[in-house]
């Protein structure tokens, strides 16, 4: 936990890094007509405009192999949707070591598990534990077309990731993709776009990497690690289009970056974005964003915008793409992971999980007004841990993975009220929510993932899935 001191010195690097201009604490009761945070953009500006390019020039791609090191017969289904169905798959973990206060002995998973819910009735349909490795993990995925489920495990004490038929929840291969999987969404419907984090330990940058996986041939058709890029990639988001990857840049040493984030390197440079084009992989823009160590990105409908949160400053940035421009930054709850925009656009949601400020589990989402930055609301979760949200493809629900509290938990999207709370077997810690819809001919279809939405569906754009 850190100290007072620490937490000074953390607001200090900060406010160094934000030109010396402080920012006032949001007040008020969490009504639509709270006080909006005042605006950090004239203190940014600085940044932006002396803002040095950290990648190199020219493609940075990098081959990538896959091993396939396992493989297994096929079963029977177990589970048989018909046309109209809406499934929902959860991965779970044996242990969550991202909190340290999760109480892992309620875990009786030894192994990631994958789990089916029913997302219009919430009962839990189908689960299945996978016996040949054990968890943690940090998302779910599936293949665009629904048909393989991919669950991220540890065997022997390398990183593994498993391809499971979707239907009846038996393991096909275990494979090999060169590092921890860390988050999986979907990628122009077709491919899986995947980023992986080092082992500790490792070489500066080694095994952080962002790939772009192929579930019809189980191939890596192309991806960027960190040579050449001026730091280290640590997270990856598609934009509306699926024409340019998004990718989340941390200081190239473990080290320095943990140093930096615990305010012990004073005018260390701030943390960025880097706009990769996979046509050729190379870095064509880079956006450096006021806020410390970002777990996750948001884009508006238009695709105008972007939404970062500073996990170890507990903020929200909005940034303009076209120049880079800081629309605005608010405070959030303590620790912010998973972004999620509301049907309307007006609203962003920022899940208050802890991240980095440890023995913190919070069980808040903080809601905010898109265009003035001005906190909404501050919504109480029936869970703690919260770090993926996910809109529902008819624009009515949020779907929250409550890593520490062992459950999915659902709420009203305009009410914000909690609707649902979905214990997930032996107590596993989910991470991520994807939605799986079957149309009239029976075939599967992911309409929402971590990347938004896919498949046709885009409730903010007019095109909610219709039952």
């Amino acid at each position: 936990m850190k100290t007072l001191l620490q937490k000074s010195l953390l607001s200090a690097v900060v406010f160094a890094l934000l030109g010396g201009v402080a920012l006032v604490p949001l007040v008020g009761g969490g009504s639509a007509g709270a006080q909006p945070i005042v605006s950090a953009a004239t203190a940014f500006e600085g940044v932006r405009v002396n803002w040095v390019r950290r990648a190199e020039n020219g493609p940075l791609g990098q081959a990538f192999e896959v091993r396939v090191l396992r493989e297994y017969a096929p079963a029977a289904p177990v589970l048989a949707p018909k046309p109209g169905d809406l499934y929902v798959y959860v991965n779970t973990g044996g242990s969550d070591t991202c909190t340290l206060n999760r109480i892992d002995v309620l875990n009786s998973n030894a192994h990631s598990r994958v789990n089916v819910i029913d997302a219009r009735s919430r009962a839990l349909l189908a689960s299945a534990e996978l016996h040949d490795a054990i968890g943690p993990l940090q998302s779910t995925a599936l293949s665009p077309d629904g048909r393989f489920a991919y669950v991220p495990a540890e065997s022997e004490g390398a990183a593994v990731l498993f391809k499971v038929d979707a239907l009846s929840l038996q393991p096909l291969k275990m494979l090999d993709i060169g590092g921890a999987v860390h988050q999986m969404q979907v990628w122009q419907d077709r491919y899986l776009l995947i980023d992986t984090i080092a082992a500790p330990g490792a070489a500066d940058g080694e095994g952080h990497a962002v790939l772009l996986f192929d579930p019809e041939t189980d191939t890596i058709i192309g991806g960027i690690g960190a040579r050449g890029t001026g730091g280290m990639p640590y997270a990856s988001w598609a934009d509306p289009a699926h024409e340019f990857i998004y990718v989340l840049m941390e200081i190239a040493s473990d080290a320095t970056s943990a140093a930096f984030r615990s305010a012990g390197v004073a005018g260390a440079m701030p943390y960025w974005v880097a706009k990769v084009d996979p046509a050729d992989w190379s870095v064509v823009a880079e956006f450096p964003y006021p806020g410390l160590r970002s777990d996750w990105i948001q884009f508006d409908a238009s695709g105008h915008h972007m939404y970062v949160n500073g996990a170890d400053d507990d903020s929200l940035s909005k940034l303009d793409l076209v120049n880079g421009t800081l629309d605005w930054r608010a405070f959030t709850g303590v620790g912010p992971d998973g972004i999620e925009l509301d049907a309307t656009g007006d609203l962003v949601w920022i899940a208050n999980k802890g991240e980095n400020w440890k023995y913190h589990a919070s069980r808040t989402i903080t809601v905010v007004n898109t265009g003035t930055g001005a906190r909404v609301d501050t919504v109480v979760a029936d869970g703690s841990g919260i770090d993926h949200i996910v809109l529902s493809p008819d624009g009515t629900e949020i779907w929250a993975s409550a890593s520490d509290s062992g459950a999915v938990v659902v709420l009203d999207a305009t009410t914000r009220k909690n609707l649902a709370r979905i214990p997930m077997p032996g107590f596993g810690d989910p991470h991520g929510v994807v939605f799986v819809a079957y149309g009239d001919d029976g075939a599967g279809r992911v309409v929402a993932d971590q990347g938004d939405f896919h498949g046709g569906v885009d409730p903010r754009n007019g095109k909610p899935l219709v039952k």
